[in-house]
């Protein structure tokens, strides 16, 4: 899913979207990954995200090497900018790390695929093992 910048102003814009293995090919069976939350434009280039990651993903345990499942669900807060943000340029003080995106679209998809990714490649322990 992708939205234009453009389409974005000060009000809040919200979105809810969920992938399966169907519609995300990084996704294994019975894996999902959503976002909700809502957009609001904080500049002429910035927009902010503030919402949920949620859903279930195949994990490796790092202690035993097996595969377990996971659920997911945090807050997440997200700044995308229309072009490369310069944050010495700009006239507020706001020190983020921002998602630049160059065809004036911001990709759901893209960003989804970062935070799966993100998530696997983390330092995961299952918690409740079982013997």
């Amino acid at each position: 899913m992708q939205i234009e910048f453009r389409k974005i102003n000060e009000r809040s814009k919200y979105i809810d979207i969920v992938h399966t293995q169907d519609s995300m090919q990084i996704l294994e069976s019975e894996e999902t990954i959503g976002l909700k939350g809502e957009l609001k434009r904080v500049d002429s280039k910035l927009v902010q995200f503030q919402g949920k990651l949620h859903g279930n993903l195949e994990l490796i345990c790092v202690r035993s090497g097996k595969s377990f499942r996971e659920r997911i669900d945090c807050d997440l807060v997200l700044y995308f900018s229309d072009g490369v943000w310069k944050t010495q340029s700009q006239t507020n003080n706001l020190n983020l790390d921002v998602i630049e995106f160059f065809e004036g679209f911001i990709d759901f998809n893209f960003i989804l695929e970062s935070e799966v990714e993100s998530i696997r490649l983390d330092y995961n322990i299952q918690t409740n093992i079982e013997e």
